[in-house]
Parts: structure tokens; sequence; C-alpha cells
């Protein structure tokens, strides 16, 4: 599957697992989360890349932008949601990967690493997907 098919198809998909799953409907406000980027309070946007970098690392709770990074700096990003519900996200700079999560199936950890060298050779491309928490991480292309 391309990249650019990826993108459109992985976040409908996403949607609609997280619908059959947890009965949330499209349009509803996502769950309550604090984010924090490096174990700060993060209050939302994106990290200006100390160079021009070409990836970017995007992550959302319930298909709502949380936090955009670049791939090319070493970040630790922990979403904490109001139902107890954590994600801890490492960012190495040469990759990422969701680090733990206190999800029941741990799929999202078992995902691995995503790197500029699997990225297009990965089943999921350059997403990394928690259908419990509905947590996204992608790696793209500005």
């Amino acid at each position: 599957m391309g990249n650019t098919l990826r993108r459109l198809v992985l976040p409908i998909l996403l949607a609609a697992l997280c619908a059959s799953m947890t009965g949330c409907q499209s349009g509803q406000e996502p769950k309550a989360a604090r984010v924090l980027l490096d174990g700060a309070e993060w209050g939302g946007g994106s990290v200006a890349p100390e160079s021009e970098d070409d990836l970017r690392v995007y992550v959302t709770l319930d298909g709502v932008p949380l936090i955009d990074l670049p791939f090319s700096e070493a970040h630790r990003v922990d979403i904490l949601l109001a139902d107890g519900g954590e994600n801890h996200i490492a960012c190495t700079g040469e990759s990422v990967s969701m680090a733990d999560a206190n999800c029941d199936n741990h799929d999202c950890v078992a995902m691995g690493e995503v790197t500029c060298d699997n990225l297009e050779l990965r089943v999921m491309g350059g997403f990394i997907i928690c259908l419990p928490h509905r947590v996204s991480v992608e790696v793209r292309g500005k």
C-alpha cells in the first residue's frame, strides 16, 4: 500500500474501528487527555525543528491532532487519558515507537519502531495505532 493511500485509508479505518469498539460517534468530542512533552505539560501545536527536517511525527487522539514534532529530534510524549489510559511515545531522533501503554492488548507496543529505513516497508507504513485508547502516531513528510 503506497504512502498516499495509507494516509487516506488508515485514519478512516481507525475511526471506523474506534466507533465499532467503543461506541464513539463521528464529530464527538475526543477523550479528555493531558499531554506531556519531555515531562512538561504541553499546550498543543507543533514543535519547530532545529533544522529543516523532511519527516514529522504527528500524534492524534480520536483523530484530533495533539502534537506535531520533528522526526530528527529526541522527545518523549506521554498521553494521560482522563479514564486512566496511558500511552508513552519515544522519539529518539532516529526512530519512533510506542514505548509503553496500559491498554489490554499492547498491539501498539508490538508494532515496533518506525525508522527512515523501514518507513516504506512496514505494513502499517509510518503508523502506530492504539485502538483501545484511540491514539495514533504517524511519521510522514510535511
